[in-house]
């Protein structure tokens, strides 16, 4: 069984080990950098963020039996803001029609566009490679953790929710979309400008050009890139499609990798929050929802766990060595989202 929990303090080394295994901006690979977002995610949980573009949310997924980080996601309150924006490519077709030669072309196009409202972001999931084939599917529970807390705490995110699938990569660091058009029209390399625009998106509207990029330009095997993700990313892009996530003709500016979204009242793990009373199960009790349970509270802060419970649509039975795990005793309210 594994415990999803809020990230703490002394979650650092692991989540630097799994941050490095990512290579992500979204989890910090630099040790002081990770401590501030972890100091900033402890204090976001608590509601203490005021600015909702600096409130970040780490979940660890920790294997109750060893106390070992087996896995990680986060969500980004807000992505992009009037200071640090929210780019993107647009994806459009333009259809040219010739009388004379009677023919017709649609040309597919990409254009840079920009948010200063940014939406709510789910990212950073990665879990151990020794557990990536664990029979608890532990990168489904870290995936589904963030659409629970989302719904359940709806004021303190946006109206839609995305997620950028990663792209396919070329060696180590490397991208064939950006080695073809970012590094012509900024100088720099991938990683180069994937770390510098943590810091400062200024060179992507100063440096991109305005006018439409027509993909046909493109070689072929760098169409044969665009919106395409990444193999290893397979398995969390399906996860977002279950969520109810479509394609948004949108990508990432830097990589090509996809963006999906939906609105956040219409995903379907938000629609299907319940809250139900605690009720003792016996070890008679079989089947029931499969389900994330969790439960929130200042002194042990969010956790939520995987059950097969029963429930009649009032409480949910759940079986003591689980409430023990979760801090929570019959008669206490739990949230509930299925998995599917």
């Amino acid at each position: 069984m594994f415990l999803l929990r809020e990230a703490r303090a002394d979650d650092k080394r692991p989540l630097l080990e799994l941050a490095r295994e990512l290579d992500s901006v979204n989890l910090p690979t630099d040790s002081d950098e990770l401590g501030e977002t972890l100091e900033r995610s402890s204090r976001s949980f608590r509601g203490r963020v005021r600015d909702r573009s600096r409130a970040v949310y780490i979940v660890c997924a920790e294997d109750v039996d060893t106390g070992k980080v087996a896995g990680a996601s986060m969500i980004i309150a807000k992505h992009g803001t009037p200071r640090s924006p929210h780019y993107y490519l647009e994806m459009d077709t333009e259809e040219r029609y010739s009388r004379t030669l009677r023919k017709m072309f649609r040309h597919a196009y990409l254009r840079l566009r920009y948010s200063m409202d940014g939406p709510t972001e789910v990212g950073g999931l990665i879990v151990a490679p020794e557990m990536r084939r664990h029979p608890e599917k532990i990168g489904k529970q870290l995936s589904w953790v963030r659409f629970l807390y989302i719904g359940k705490h709806r004021g303190r995110f946006e109206n839609r929710v995305i997620a950028e699938m990663l792209a396919p990569m070329v060696g180590e660091r490397g991208n064939l979309f950006w080695d073809h058009y970012g590094r012509s029209v900024t100088g720099l390399s991938f990683s180069e400008a994937d770390r510098l625009s943590t810091r400062d998106k200024e060179f992507i509207r100063a440096l991109f050009p305005e006018s439409p990029l027509y993909t046909f330009l493109l070689p072929e095997e760098v169409r044969m890139t665009l919106g395409r993700v990444n193999e290893h990313s397979r398995g969390a892009l399906r996860l977002v499609e279950q969520a109810g996530m479509r394609f948004l003709n949108h990508l990432d500016p830097f990589d090509a990798g996809p963006y999906y979204g939906a609105a956040t009242a219409e995903l379907e793990p938000v629609k299907a929050l319940r809250s139900y009373k605690v009720a003792l199960a016996s070890s008679t009790d079989a089947g029931g929802l499969t389900c994330l349970v969790a439960r929130e509270d200042s002194t042990h802060g969010f956790r939520a766990v995987k059950e097969q419970a029963p429930t009649d649509g009032q409480r949910i039975a759940l079986l003591p060595e689980l409430l023990s795990l979760l801090k929570i005793k019959e008669g206490d309210r739990v949230d509930v989202v299925p998995l599917p």
